[in-house]
């Protein structure tokens, strides 16, 4: 199937495209290159079938065509629902083309294998989840959406590759954006756990390694979630953009590991959806103290919720899905989530029964990679996809099951850009007239952290003074900290660096507003735009590497764009 717009005339225009990365985002971008016609090398640092696509349970958002919509729902309602629940900051622009193309990019993907969940006369079984103004997403699988759509993409690589139209490179982990005079000209490779590196030609290259939830020591993504491809961009001279806003999932199940350390693992939102509450200590449900709409109010606020009533002595939170059998019949839970019934009682729960222990866990970050509406960065041949880019769809907190939508949607637009313009240098993303230095490199003095106790020490770092709740003397703490510590591992060096742009990012934001919190500026300081009719004023958190460096350490002195008063 070859994507909208990539007819032939657009054949063989560009010649190799290097995907890096292997969630949905990256496997869409490899699938529609190669079918369009292009020369495609996927790599994935550990197999195709780890990433954070894999383990999304929540859905797809879509207003579908009129008859299989539910009654009411427009695309404008999502658009709305989106903007609102990311403050009011997002691009309206880019969130209108998301919304739009949504029902288009499910056409798609049932094209390339997905079975979507059908009820009954086998219309799409639309799901309603927080936040959401009407029932829109659709599953796969259940509470196995990722899953379900991960596969049928991978299934169709594997048919490319067979074909020869793809070449796949598992277990290789990129470590450099090489240039030629600014542009794109490949990809550094490290193959056999770094005992080779190979040089991989490219004309384009699209960046889809997903997000960095391992620089929280509470997190529900996998171990392969280190921002490898942000920060790879950053020390290309890629700008990057709204880092301090990283959402916490609130409902993650906290359950305490044979070593003595807390374990989170992601409950879906769409519990929720379907009627469980949220209670505190004592049994008594908190979330609405906080929002009118409690346990259905945006992710940021009720893992904002969760954190205050804690500090404030309310103690352990609980999901309680135990009256939903109640409503729906025995056998509901089994049925509507079976990998969650699994997950509960692996973990010795009952959940029919009793109510689960939760709480906000590192979830998904709304910052990354700067691009425009066609996937491309700053750098000439650069493109970002899925959770490495920053879109401007989310703004400052994403609305649930709108990130495979967008990954899907902005893969299928970079490649078309890519096949037609890849090169040509012209970008339309955030104006870099204005510049605010901040150091971001390591002390002089700083010591070298060394295996896995080195990369609990930053997670617990960030989760002390870079989680939830924020203020100005624990960032200032935590960007020293993060100074004092540097590692030659790779990976490691990415969430230093990465930690130390996002503590930098919220001590500039002195306000609050969607996933970042400050308790010294609890209020926020910019008028969310009236009507949303344009896209919202330039906001703090744009950063790039100064021009000139030669190095290839974490950079000194990033610049910080588009600071507003």
């Amino acid at each position: 199937m070859t994507p909208r717009g990539a007819g032939p005339a657009a054949r063989g225009r560009l010649g190799q495209l290097v995907v890096v990365g292997s969630g949905v985002a990256g496997l869409t971008a490899a699938v529609s290159a190669a079918e369009a016609g292009a020369d495609v090398v996927l790599l994935t640092k550990a197999h195709l079938a780890d990433s954070n696509s894999m383990l999304a349970q929540g859905g797809y958002a879509a207003v579908l065509p009129e008859g299989q919509r539910a009654p009411g729902d427009t695309v404008s309602s999502h658009v709305a629902d989106t903007m609102a629940a990311g403050g009011g900051i997002g691009s309206r622009t880019a969130v209108e083309l998301m919304c739009r193309s949504a029902a288009d990019s499910v056409s798609d993907l049932v094209g390339r294998g997905v079975a979507f969940d059908l009820g009954p006369g086998g219309r799409p079984l639309l799901g309603l989840e927080a936040a959401h103004s009407f029932p829109r997403i659709l599953h796969a699988g259940g509470d196995a959406s990722g899953a379900g759509i991960t596969r049928a993409l991978i299934r169709r690589v594997r048919a490319l590759e067979a074909e020869g139209r793809i070449a796949v490179l598992e277990r290789a982990m990129a470590t450099e954006i090489l240039l030629d005079g600014g542009a794109v000209a490949g990809i550094a490779v490290s193959r056999a756990g770094g005992r080779t590196v190979e040089h991989v030609r490219a004309d384009a290259v699209v960046l889809a390694t997903g997000g960095a939830g391992q620089l929280f020591a509470q997190t529900t993504n996998p171990a392969v979630a280190t921002g490898d491809g942000v920060a790879l961009a950053f020390l290309a001279g890629a700008a990057l953009r709204d880092l301090e806003f990283y959402q916490f999932h609130p409902t993650a199940l906290q359950v305490m590991g044979a070593d003595g350390t807390l374990r989170s693992s992601l409950i879906s939102e769409a519990v929720r959806g379907e009627g469980a509450v949220i209670r505190d200590a004592s049994g008594r449900r908190f979330v609405t103290d906080y929002h009118p709409l409690g346990e259905l109010a945006p992710r940021d606020v009720v893992s904002r919720a969760l954190a205050l009533h804690a500090r404030s002595g309310g103690g352990q939170a609980y999901l309680d899905a135990t009256g939903l059998e109640d409503v729906h019949g025995d056998g509901f839970l089994a049925r509507r989530f079976p990998g969650l019934e699994a997950m509960t009682r692996a973990a010795g729960f009952d959940w029919r029964r009793e109510p689960l222990p939760i709480g906000p866990a590192a979830h998904y970050w709304m910052g990354g990679i700067a691009t425009d509406l066609h996937g491309a960065t700053s750098v000439p041949g650069l493109y970002a996809v899925g959770e490495a880019a920053c879109t401007g769809v989310h703004g400052a907190n994403r609305l649930a099951s709108n990130s495979l939508l967008e990954g899907v949607v902005f893969a299928g637009r970079a490649v078309r850009h890519a096949l037609t313009e890849g090169r040509s240098g012209r970008w339309n993303g955030p104006d870099a007239a204005e510049a605010h230095e901040v150091d971001a490199s390591a002390a002089a003095d700083a010591r070298a952290l060394s295996g896995r106790a080195g990369r609990t020490r930053v997670a617990d770092a960030m989760q002390a003074d870079g989680g939830v709740i924020r203020d100005g003397s624990g960032l200032a703490r935590l960007s020293s900290t993060l100074r004092g510590w540097t590692s030659d591992d790779p990976e490691t060096a990415h969430l230093l660096l990465l930690g130390r742009l996002l503590a930098a990012a919220a001590a500039v934001r002195e306000e609050s507003v969607g996933a970042h919190f400050r308790l010294d500026f609890p209020d926020r300081a910019l008028p969310a735009p009236l009507g949303g009719a344009q896209d919202a004023q330039p906001r703090p958190g744009v950063v790039r590497r100064p021009a000139g460096r030669a190095d290839d350490a974490a950079p000194a002195q990033p610049a910080l764009l588009g600071r507003t008063a």
